[in-house]
């Protein structure tokens, strides 16, 4: 039998993506490149892929060169340059994805507006640069590409309508000086809500929740177990767990990211919010997950965003030994280790913070701000954004 052709694959990667079948898809469309290594849209499509599949750097790669041939075929193919710079906004859109994805908003802003220059109005490039300023806190740049994007009225009925129900909430938000802590207080009620609802069925029949993960030390006491490679202080609490079977339990198997009453439409894409009022730039955005919250810091010097690790660890461990809940629940589960941003200058702790209350975050800031006087804080970051 006869190998089937790269169209062949490539339409059944196809599928395999429309029933929600990303790893099967790939290797198709591996299989498609290796038949017809010079077609770049099959290129394009296995970058799509990886994307999907939270492989951020490999897509990278593969849509750079996507987008490095067609850059060749321009100058190649004069004739053919309006298709091609079609062709290639849309590969730039994607490789802007892939960037967000790594982290990296001033190169993702270069592909958004590389597709602008080429292609004036570009619907889907101004809406993502938009959502992109947004969410580095650049409120009246990104409004104005948003404004934008629906005045030139060039997509989709349904987007430009929930991009304007967008663009009011922001300006409602905040011409009434709401307080960018509520969107905190939601997440934390909505998810302690959630929480409470399954631990109460699953106690009923002999689960306990926010159980610590111990072990018996070679002593003979009874310690946090610390995962492997985890930082020193980054103990495990598990939502739920049966102590007969010592099976665990998961309180959903996402972030959980709710709105705010009447601003339901920031819940929808994140947008970072300043806070005044601290020696520092705080920002809060509208996207916290309570069971899984980045925070995120920018220093002036490198050293200090290694030096932080140790308040971040006295601050969990206080969180997770109830400081913020009560002498039996409410506590911090989970830890990320550190993440390097900015050059070293920036890093990101993603925490469950349990049940606790939201003072927990009103003691990190506490904590932050004595910090600051020997390491200077140019930003700290809650929620869903980029630093600068």
């Amino acid at each position: 039998m006869s190998e089937p052709t790269p169209e062949a694959l490539a339409d059944e990667a196809l599928a395999k993506l429309r029933s929600d079948d990303p790893r099967a898809a790939r290797e198709l469309l591996l299989r498609a490149v290796e038949a017809a290594p010079d077609r770049v849209d099959l290129l394009q499509a296995l970058g799509v892929v990886h994307l999907q599949l939270g492989e951020p750097e490999l897509a990278c790669r593969l849509l750079e060169e996507a987008v490095s041939r067609v850059d060749a075929l321009v100058l190649q193919r004069p004739a053919d340059r309006d298709q091609l710079t079609t062709m290639r906004d849309g590969f730039r859109l994607s490789l802007a994805a892939a960037y967000e994805d790594l982290d990296s908003p001033d190169q993702a802003e270069a592909q958004y507006r590389r597709v602008m220059a080429d292609s004036a109005g570009q619907p889907r490039a101004r809406q993502g640069l938009g959502h992109l300023l947004l969410a580095s806190g650049r409120l009246s740049d990104g409004l104005h590409e948003l404004r934008a994007y629906v005045n030139e009225n060039l997509d989709e009925d349904a987007f430009i309508e929930g991009a304007a129900a967008y663009i009011e909430a922001v300006d409602r938000f905040t011409t009434k000086n709401i307080m960018p802590r509520e969107f905190l207080v939601a997440h934390r009620e909505s998810y302690v809500e959630m929480f409470d609802h399954y631990a109460a069925e699953q106690e009923a029949a002999g689960w306990v929740a926010e159980a610590a993960r111990m072990k018996r030390a070679p002593d003979g006491r009874v310690v946090p177990i610390i995962p492997d490679g985890a930082r020193p202080y980054a103990a495990v609490r598990v939502d739920l767990v049966n102590p007969a079977t010592s099976e665990v339990g998961q309180v959903g198997d996402q972030p959980m990211v709710v709105a705010v009453a009447d601003y339901e439409a920031l819940a929808r894409a994140p947008v970072c919010f300043a806070v005044g009022g601290l020696p520092f730039e705080l920002r809060i955005s509208s996207q916290c997950p309570w069971d899984q919250l980045p925070i995120s810091m920018l220093f002036e010097r490198p050293e200090s965003a290694q030096e932080v690790d140790g308040l971040i660890g006295d601050w969990y461990r206080a969180g997770y030994d109830g400081s913020f809940g009560t002498l039996d629940a409410q506590r911090f589960h989970y830890v990320s280790d550190p993440d390097p941003k900015r050059g070293g200058k920036g890093v990101t702790y993603n925490v469950d913070l349990g049940r606790a209350r939201v003072e927990a975050l009103d003691d990190l800031l506490r904590r932050l701000v004595g910090f600051h006087s020997v390491h200077p804080l140019k930003m700290l970051l809650v929620g869903r954004g980029y630093l600068p």
